[in-house]
């Protein structure tokens, strides 16, 4: 393993298909209060780090006049609150590329993007085109593009209510396996509605096939993986990997989760040190989609990084983010 230290809370990793490049959710510093926040994009061949968002202001102001691809009701571009969260790119039906956004700050929101320029051989450049703004109760963790435009995303908890021991009172039932959340599902020309069939105790991260007909998503609290069919919201198979955050494809179509076995007392201590490495424990599993079989690929306890969240595969190597803490983990790819 290989400590790349020149991040902030690497909590989400995505591909871009120049097949070089990853675009980084660097999560505020403090993931509680929801600090501040950005996207970068890491050339994995040169080690070099360049800004995707928040840009300067004369760039930021020219994206906020582009094409919008989200709500009508969307406030405006993020300010310097933006706290981006669980990330994904894909291409749409018309070939652009569509880049969704998690964002706390100042509200929950998933603010939409459009990956331009990485065709070129030149520096790759994100434009803002737009966001949409779930209900106030709906507290978004992960999301992923469809290829019409719209998105998928999921709901933890309701974060609008008491909070028992430094933590939403939501967060304890979801602990004691009480359904606090669920995913839902927003087009701009129906808007919202939420898939039946995916209620659970905090729902984390959330992918969807290739061909868009199913959603996959983790059950945190309930200690497995659900299958579902995007068209009727229902049930359709889940894989038991524990509490299980991100998910990410393979080259060969299968998906990467990463789930923590350690104890809720671990968890507690990394939130206890905001933005310092951690070491909670992780193990990274491969799940067939179609049957939902599954195996574990490594566990890891300990030096150089812990509390890992997301494992993404590129040019034969496998990148691992992390809610806390200044780096990521790069190794030779499972085989």
């Amino acid at each position: 393993m290989t400590p790349i230290c020149k991040f902030q809370n690497p909590e989400d990793l995505e591909a871009l298909p120049d097949g070089k490049t990853l675009l980084v959710s660097q999560m505020g510093k403090d993931i509680k209060i929801h600090t501040p926040g950005s996207l970068v994009f890491f050339n994995t061949e040169t080690d070099v780090i360049t800004p995707a968002f928040p840009l300067p202001v004369a760039t930021t102001a020219a994206a906020a006049n582009a094409e919008k691809w989200g709500a009508a009701n969307c406030p405006g571009i993020p300010d310097a609150r933006f706290s981006p969260h669980g990330i994904s790119l894909k291409q749409r039906t018309d070939t652009r590329w569509q880049i969704a956004v998690v964002n706390h700050g100042g509200g929950e929101r998933i603010d939409l993007f459009e990956l331009l320029d990485y065709q070129t051989g030149g520096n790759p450049r994100i434009e803002w085109r737009g966001c949409v703004v779930p209900a106030a109760e709906v507290f978004p963790n992960d999301v992923a593009v469809l290829k019409d435009g719209g998105i998928v995303a999921s709901h933890m908890y309701d974060n609008t209510t008491t909070e028992l021991f430094g933590f939403s009172i939501n967060v304890w039932k979801a602990m004691l396996g009480f359904n606090t959340g669920h995913v839902w599902e927003w087009h701009q020309s129906s808007g919202f509605h939420i898939l039946e069939g995916s209620r659970g105790p905090f729902i984390n991260g959330v992918e969807v096939s290739a061909d868009n007909t199913t959603v996959y998503a983790n059950v945190y609290f309930g200690g497995e993986i659900l299958r579902l069919d995007r068209a009727s919201g229902k049930r359709t198979g889940a894989a038991t990997v524990g509490k299980a955050d991100n998910l990410a494809w393979n080259s060969k179509g299968e998906l990467l989760a990463v789930a923590h076995p350690g104890s809720t007392l671990e968890t507690i201590r990394c939130f206890e040190h905001p933005g310092s490495t951690c070491t909670l424990p992780y193990t990274v599993w491969r799940i067939n989609p179609t049957t939902m079989s599954n195996e574990m690929l490594f566990t890891h306890r300990g030096a150089p990084m812990g509390a890992v969240t997301v494992a993404r595969e590129l040019g034969g190597a496998l990148y691992l983010g992390s809610y806390s803490g200044d780096r990521m983990v790069k190794m030779p790819y499972p085989k």
